[in-house]
């Protein structure tokens, strides 16, 4: 369900803007009121966390702060000197950078998020549930309904890969989309975790409880995801990572979690890299970088690497004969 008409899409998150300054509101009572998929009101306030303070609290929403958050505003004689430096610049790497600052320069707000919507517009908000839309969809409709009365949910979840369902009861504590997909944020009466992430379009059964919970004050959504490599948390391990030259840029050009840190630089051009992941979702990037990458420690899980290759090994070279 993608925006196909990005002008109404405009029209409704400036209206949105306008509602959340002046009171709280629930996504599903948005969506009643602009006729739209409760989904596009949960992609409007991506847009708009780009712009405002908003705030989140019992399924309600509102805008706390109502100025737009500061972006650089500069004097025509500003504007004339780097124009001046764009014209100096040609021909060289940063000409194509300060064409960008200009044209992010005093651009008014609704121009401003409607360069967000069209980036915003490439990425389906649909769930993605194949024949079992209306089944997953409901779940969606609990799992939302359960944030905003705070009560438990009993859940039976079906986990990637896995052919046998596991049964939770489960304190939903944020629902997210990410990576093309909705996910629940939620502890779990099965994990010491203070919470776990699951895919929605894997549960195979939702039922609210009459059970009340309370989302820990100190439960941050934001941070929660800082911490992981990319989706899903776990507890995380201290990880070297020896990274051959040629493909050292891909830690020194960005930094690619927030554990990052470069802890020696070799000889031969090759880095070693720390960070504190959970290695899961880790271990799938580490083998794609092939050979350019080798596991210094911890033993554990160099030793797992070691498997998985030597798994690899043995389909693509066990029936070789020399």
């Amino acid at each position: 369900m993608g925006y196909n008409d990005g002008r109404k899409q405009l029209e409704r998150v400036l209206k949105l803007a306008n509602l959340l300054q002046k009171s709280r509101l629930r996504v599903r009572d948005l969506a009643e009121r602009f006729g739209v998929h409760f989904t596009r009101i949960y992609a409007d306030l991506k847009i708009l966390e780009k712009f405002f303070v908003v705030k989140k609290e019992r399924a309600c929403y509102w805008i706390e702060d109502k100025r737009p958050l500061p972006h650089p505003k500069i004097t025509k004689q500003e504007f004339n000197a780097l124009t001046a430096a764009v014209d100096a610049a040609k021909g060289t790497l940063f000409e194509k950078r300060l064409k960008r600052v200009i044209a992010k320069l005093n651009k008014p707000l609704a121009a401003r998020i409607r360069k967000e919507i069209e980036k915003e517009a490439k990425i389906s908000v649909k769930l993605k549930a194949g024949n079992r839309h209306d089944e997953v969809e409901g779940h969606f409709r609990t799992l939302e309904k359960s944030l905003h009365v705070q009560k438990a949910v009993r859940a039976t979840y079906q986990p990637g890969g896995k052919t046998e369902t596991v049964e939770h009861v489960l304190h939903p504590y944020a629902i997210f989309f990410r990576k093309e997909d909705w996910y629940l944020e939620a502890r779990s009466n099965l994990s010491e975790n203070a919470s776990l992430t699951f895919k929605i379009l894997r549960f195979q059964q939702i039922e609210m409880m009459d059970e009340s919970f309370e989302c820990p004050a100190a439960f941050s959504l934001a941070a929660n995801l800082a911490s992981r490599w990319e989706l899903f948390s776990g507890e995380p391990v201290t990880v070297h990572l020896k990274i051959a030259s040629h493909k050292a840029y891909l830690v020194e050009e960005k930094e690619r979690h927030v554990s990052q840190e470069i802890v020696e630089r070799c000889a031969d051009g090759s880095v070693v890299v720390r960070y504190q992941v959970p290695t899961e979702e880790f271990t799938f990037w580490v083998l794609s970088l092939g050979d350019a990458a080798e596991v210094l420690s911890p033993p554990e899980f160099r030793a797992e690497v070691k498997e998985i290759v030597r798994g690899m090994d043995a389909i693509y070279f066990g029936d070789t004969t020399e």
